[in-house]
């Protein structure tokens, strides 16, 4: 479905991602907004992995909405509050979650650390953009 584009002379990859991705003319593309922690109830996870957990499904949830899975992901944005102490055991545990979802498929993805979000109790919000090809 995609090219991937991983250059042997570029910098090690960071975790579960790729450099670049190459897609043919898309059919359909997909822009899933930022979703967070929230379940569709309202209630927000309690701690960043299950926020993490829930923030992915939510993902999902759109995927599925537009007939798309996560291998039809081109690119992540993935933004974590500054309240998250990213250690090597998390970031570990986090990769797990990221790549429960999207199985063996690696898009592009940027990671930020930000401020806050538009609700304080949220420690995540991740966005996307998928294609049908």
């Amino acid at each position: 479905m995609f090219t991937l584009h991983n250059p042997s002379d570029a910098a090690p990859l960071p975790g579960p991602i790729s450099w670049g991705l190459e897609l043919p003319t898309p059919k359909r593309l997909l822009y899933v907004s930022g979703q967070v922690g929230e379940d569709a109830a309202g209630r927000i996870g309690d701690g960043i992995l299950r926020q993490a957990e829930l923030t992915w499904a939510n993902v999902g949830t759109v995927l599925r909405a537009a007939g798309m899975t996560p291998q039809n992901i081109l690119r992540t944005g993935i933004y974590f509050t500054s309240a998250v102490d990213m250690t090597d055991a998390l970031k570990d545990q986090l990769n797990k979650i990221r790549t429960g979802f999207l199985g063996g498929h690696r898009p592009t993805s940027t990671i930020l650390f930000v401020p806050r979000l538009m609700n304080p109790a949220w420690l995540i919000e991740i966005d996307a953009i998928a294609a049908e090809v």
